[in-house]
């Protein structure tokens, strides 16, 4: 952890957390304790773990975290699409319609994220809907996703679009990827809650760089041969 100074003179945190980040205990290779080790030898001051449709990695980071921050989370299915849960530490069933789903995160003091926004086939919400959706941030940039660059700008022009917070994430799915993407948040202090809080206020910047396509294309393989059927499960918002 870092300190910086404040807009009055006051010091804040400065937070390195990679806010996109998946266990074994959904669609990935690494391990909790890989994924904390992982995020030590990268620098990180902490990591959010968003597995998808279960909280039981996420809980067992925080017992495991020692000096890290753990920001519990979920990447959660919804009958229209995905979003992501941050600061919930009970599980969102998959299949809810999305303005549901929302709601439940918030009734638990979370913050909803869209993934990916703008990345065919897998971002789900366009502008039009994400303006009537009572979503709290962006993702702005996603390590693992082809092309992120590109993706990258388009993603930033629709979160100053929207006036909605930044946020970056590794989306790993691999011990490797830890961290290869983060936001950083500018916090009073190293609480979940006051770092969500930074977030809400706007108080993020991203640190990026793409992970290596070796990781890409295993995650690509994985993707298409279920894209499919999600296709099929997922319904369009009504407006």
């Amino acid at each position: 952890m870092r300190w910086a100074s404040g807009k009055k003179g006051n010091s804040e945190l400065m937070l390195k957390i990679d806010m996109h980040v998946h266990t074994w205990y959904s669609d990935s290779t690494a391990s909790v304790d890989e994924v904390l080790e992982a995020a030590r030898f990268k620098g990180l001051d902490g990591v959010a773990i968003t597995d998808h449709n279960t909280v039981v990695g996420a809980l067992e980071a925080e017992r495991k975290r020692g000096d890290l921050i753990v920001i519990p989370g979920e990447e959660v299915s919804t009958l229209h699409g995905e979003i992501i849960a941050l600061g919930v530490r009970s599980v969102i069933p998959k299949g809810l319609p999305v303005t549901e789903a929302i709601r439940r995160v918030h009734s638990q003091g979370g913050f909803v994220v869209v993934p990916h926004p703008t990345v065919p086939f897998i971002g789900t919400f366009g502008e039009k809907i994400i303006r009537r959706l009572p979503v709290d941030g962006i993702e702005v940039f996603s390590a693992i996703t082809p092309f992120p660059g590109y993706h990258f700008k388009k993603n930033l022009r629709l979160a100053r679009s929207l006036g909605l917070p930044m946020l970056a994430g590794s989306d790993s799915h691999f011990p490797e990827t830890v961290g290869d993407a983060y936001t950083i948040v500018y916090s009073e202090g190293p609480s979940v809650e006051e770092i969500l809080d930074a977030v809400r206020r706007g108080r993020t910047k991203v640190g990026c760089r793409p992970s290596s396509w070796t990781f890409k294309v295993r995650m690509l393989r994985g993707f298409f041969a279920s894209l499919p059927w999600a296709l099929l499960k997922r319904r369009p918002v009504p407006l």
